[in-house]
């Protein structure tokens, strides 16, 4: 977490000081080139609600510095120092987030799932010392902590949080029927496997409740552990424990994953270790979400194309009639134009409200204070603060405060405060309305509704999964264009899912997909394509006709991945059509028992390829039981 708030804090500082520059010395020297400038800031602002809310909040930053320097015009030489400030002010930000991680030591929701994981391990010891009753059908204290989690909780951590219950919800089933079976048949294999469940579940909630410099050995441990998981083939309870063990493996996964910084490899990675997708790294995964959604097809690039045209034209508007402090009239644009109706008539309205009141309040504040420039500057202080720290509990009292920072601003410079404040309120409402008429004449809605996106987001992960096992198999047969292309609808169907799945939380519920489902659903299809990005790096880059290059897979090996991949294939499709229709999925494939081909035969296929198909399986397998429970009849 520390990592994704330094990096937006850099991307905020570096973005406004190159705005700060740019809108200062174009303002000074062609002020109807801002007009372009206005338009491309617009088109890249729009299109980085894609990366999730943090980076998308860091890049609305670049617009308000454009803006702000617009007003006070620099030649090149003062522009290129006000920007350097701009930028040191920004990186020592970064070094105080970075200096604060070291009196973090967790949160409450990463203490409730370390204690929903003691639970289980305290269970499934139960089980290894001959006790085969069922397990306590109580909520976990994770599902109370995450149903109501701290509102600063970074998106990526939230959604692995999620996973990592279900996951549990997922154990428990696993731990439940293992001692059904076990107390019909209490051999010493079933206790075994309780007792290496144990074991697996004691540590990794060991590692969730520890500190981040402590969780490294702890990881080493897990990484350890998991190679000795194994079965001792005996009917129907191999097949419950070969689930457990899978499930175990799939948690130690998103475990790892929260742990390490993206990009990096585990503590501890060895071959038949944890596989972390290669391409994670935050620019790499940034510059491919981006490539996505460039087309005007989806919701981003939709709302970036619409985002650069609405502030653009404002900027004309407000160079041809010189309107007085006009700019604020395209900063609103940036502010309230959002990608669906319901947010954009929201903030509108809170804007405009916000405005009205820190316009009064920035007055006020500027009268008293004077003729202390220090009074100002302090009271300046204090607003930007507040600001920023309310933006997230109520955008209201942020645009207020936000306001009341401007005007004292612009006071500290020499603009009078309420001929500011006017303007300030006047210009605010002419671009509340020009964000609502960009809206109307060019809207977001395509007449999908919420199931049919989270529908399309199943299809299209599984199209490219199972074009990935494919090209595994048949490495002659790998077209990277239409792989690359696979790719980039999977990440369009995420982001619309995203974008749909945090509307669902501003309106009112209709059961069975509620905005906890909805999260959900994205959660577990984020693991998956987390998985699909380390199997995509086991296809080969050059692939020949005779299909038999280094890595590729012999008949046999072809045969059990073709396999997997129409199995795997069949029960997505199924699980898409539970989703359209908001009905219990049908029966799907026995995934588990198709992908144990690959384990219990000799194969000469990538290590890693085992294991990546182990996830891929556990992965359909949670979806399926979230939809079983979810969309089951009251």
């Amino acid at each position: 977490m520390t990592r994704s708030r330094v990096t937006a804090v850099a991307v905020a500082s570096a973005g406004m000081a190159v705005s700060t520059f740019v809108g200062a010395a174009t303002a000074a020297a062609a002020p109807w080139l801002l007009v372009p400038v206005v338009i491309l800031w617009g088109y890249g602002v729009g299109l980085a609600v894609c990366l999730g809310p943090r980076l998308s909040v860091a890049a609305i930053q670049w617009p308000v510095a454009l803006l702000i320097a617009i007003g006070m015009p620099l030649g090149p030489t003062d522009a290129a120092l006000r920007a350097g400030l701009v930028l040191a002010g920004g990186l020592f930000q970064g070094v105080l987030v970075a200096v604060s991680w070291a009196f973090q030591r967790g949160d409450p929701e990463r203490a409730a799932l370390a204690e929903s994981y003691r639970i289980l391990a305290v269970y499934a010891s139960g089980l290894a010392a001959g006790h085969f009753g069922p397990p306590s059908s109580m909520a976990f204290p994770a599902a109370a902590a995450l149903a109501d989690p701290n509102p600063l909780l970074p998106r990526t951590a939230r959604l692995y949080y999620l996973d990592l219950l279900e996951q549990a919800e997922r154990i428990r089933a696993s731990l439940a029927a293992l001692a059904e079976r076990a107390a019909d048949d209490p051999s010493e294999a079933a206790l075994r496997s309780a007792a290496d469940a144990a074991r697996a579940l004691d540590l990794i909630a060991g590692t969730l409740r520890v500190g981040r410099g402590d969780r490294a050995g702890r990881i080493r441990e897990l990484n350890q552990l998991l190679p000795s998981l194994t079965v001792v083939p005996s009917a129907s309870r191999h097949l419950a424990a070969e689930a457990l063990f899978g499930q175990l493996r799939a948690v130690t996964q998103s475990v790892v994953r929260l742990h390490t910084a993206p990009g990096r490899m585990p503590v501890g990675h060895a071959v038949s270790g944890p596989v972390v997708p290669p391409t994670q790294d935050e620019i790499g995964w940034a510059a491919l979400t981006l490539r996505a959604n460039l087309i005007p097809s989806g919701e981003t690039g939709r709302h970036a194309v619409r985002l650069a045209v609405a502030a653009g034209l404002a900027e004309v508007i407000v160079q041809a009639t010189g309107l007085y402090e006009g700019r604020w009239v395209v900063l609103t644009i940036f502010l309230v134009l959002k990608p669906d109706y319901t947010s954009t008539v929201y903030r509108s309205i809170q804007r405009a409200v916000g405005t009205a009141v820190g316009a009064g309040l920035g007055a006020a504040a500027a009268w008293l204070a004077h003729p202390s420039s220090g009074g100002l500057i302090v009271a300046a202080g204090i607003a930007v603060a507040a600001a920023y720290a309310l933006f997230d509990v109520n955008y209201v009292i942020y645009s207020s405060f936000l306001t009341v920072f401007i005007v004292i601003l612009l006071d500290i410079f020499g603009l009078p405060a309420d001929t500011t404040a006017v303007a300030r309120l006047t210009n605010t409402a002419i671009g509340a309305v020009l964000a609502l008429i960009a809206y109307s004449v060019w809207p977001t809605w395509e007449g999908l509704t919420a199931q049919e996106k989270f529908a399309r987001l199943v299809e299209a992960h599984s199209t490219y999964a199972a074009a990935l096992l494919h090209s595994v198999a048949h490495p002659g047969q790998t077209d990277p264009a239409q792989l690359r292309g696979l790719q980039a609808a999977a990440r369009r169907a995420r982001t619309d899912a995203e974008a749909s799945s945090d509307r669902l939380a501003d309106e009112p519920q209709h059961p069975p997909l509620t905005p906890t489902v909805a999260r959900t659903l994205v959660a577990v299809v984020t693991r998956l394509a987390h998985t699909e990005l380390s199997l995509h790096a086991l296809v080969p880059p050059q692939a020949t006709a005779t299909g038999r290059e280094e890595g590729g897979a012999r008949d046999g090996d072809a045969d059990r991945l073709d396999a997997l991949a129409t199995a795997f294939s069949t029960a997505m499709i199924s699980l898409a059509e539970a989703v359209r229709t908001l009905q219990p999925p049908g029966p799907i494939p026995p995934l588990r028992q198709v992908q144990s081909a690959l384990r219990d035969r000799p194969t000469v296929l990538d290590p890693r390829l085992l294991q990546i198909t182990d996830n891929l399986v556990d992965a359909a397998n949670t979806l399926e039981d979230v939809l079983r429970r979810h969309l089951a009849s009251p």
